[in-house]
């Protein structure tokens, strides 16, 4: 089979595609052909070795996919030919990946195998942001920063089926466009204006009353400062490449809480609670609440551009590759 993998640790042009051996199930596993696998700003920091969990060479990055069962070990319960999403911890950017049966969730023929690899990182990870770490409310306001990555396109879509006003900021006209097409209620140019002025302006001076930062750098302080009394900042990531250095004074006169968002390691410690975001994710799917269309699709030769992508902030939308 097809696989991607990281010889040497370094920049993702270093990536090469190598034929190596399909895997086996083993007895609690689930061997899934892969028709898409989605692609991730933290698949570019694991094959630079810059990402919390560093892995050592050779290894094939991606851990979201979606495809068919094409065998099971004996102690699954899954019909081989159903369709499934699956978190592999490594090796999704491959023909096939083998997945532990605790990170394979079926779904119905009607999900798109593009839509359901773009799904469980970005989607859960906003959903379980918004409605679990922020307890965010019909009606109120949410500022997105990097709204037309991955995380922001997930966030505004979410947003919307939840009621929420989105105001999106973004750095060129290409992306306020973008994100303009999902539904974006307010767009701030932030390398034009002030953000926390526009924000003020945007909310008749309340400020925000949720942040949602996969940014970093100087712009998460500015938003902080841009929020309206009891507001949460979610933490979700730091593409700008900086972490944040927060005058703590500002909690204090704000009322503000600045909440980390870890979805992966929240995955492990409350699967229960997992599965029911994924049932409604999956839901809104079905039932035509969520289209998911994933803006870059690369096939499996074109997995270095797609994380070149990430590294150079050029990303827009979600990115899958297509098998």
């Amino acid at each position: 089979m097809k696989a991607v993998v990281c010889t040497k640790i370094g920049d993702p042009n270093l990536l090469e595609i190598k034929d190596i051996e399909t895997p086996k199930p083993s007895k609690n596993e689930v061997l899934v052909k892969v028709q898409a696998a989605g692609v991730n700003f933290p698949d570019a920091l694991m094959v630079q070795g810059k990402y919390q969990i560093v892995m050592d060479p050779p290894f094939t990055p991606g851990n979201e996919v979606c495809g068919y069962v094409e065998e099971t070990g004996d102690d699954v319960d899954l019909k081989i030919g159903s369709k499934v999403i699956a978190l592999p911890p490594i090796g999704g950017f491959s023909e096939y990946v083998s997945v532990d049966k605790n990170l394979v969730i079926p779904v119905s023929k009607k999900v798109d195998s593009m839509a359901g690899a773009s799904l469980p990182i970005n989607y859960g990870t906003c959903y379980y942001a918004l409605k679990r770490r922020a307890n965010i409310q019909k009606n109120e306001s949410l500022l997105v920063l990097g709204a037309s990555g991955g995380i922001g396109t997930a966030t505004i879509q979410l947003a919307k089926i939840m009621g929420v006003k989105t105001i999106c900021a973004v750095g060129s006209d290409e992306k306020a466009e973008y994100v303009k097409s999902l539904g974006a209620d307010e767009i701030i140019r932030y390398d034009q204006v002030e953000l926390k002025e526009t924000v003020k302006e945007l909310t008749d001076g309340k400020g925000v009353d949720v942040v949602m930062d996969p940014v970093g750098g100087d712009v998460t302080e500015q938003a902080l400062r841009a929020t309206a009394w009891n507001g949460r900042l979610l933490v979700i990531g730091f593409t700008d490449g900086n972490i944040p250095k927060i005058p703590l004074n500002l909690t204090l006169v704000k009322g503000v809480s600045i909440v980390g968002v870890w979805w992966g390691r929240w995955t492990t410690t409350s699967p229960e609670e997992t599965a029911e975001d994924f049932k409604e994710l999956i839901e809104f799917i079905e039932k035509d609440k969520l289209v998911i269309q994933p803006k870059n699709i690369h096939p499996i030769e074109e997995t270095s551009l797609a994380l070149e992508n990430f590294l150079s902030r050029k990303n827009i939308g979600k990115t899958v590759i297509s098998f």
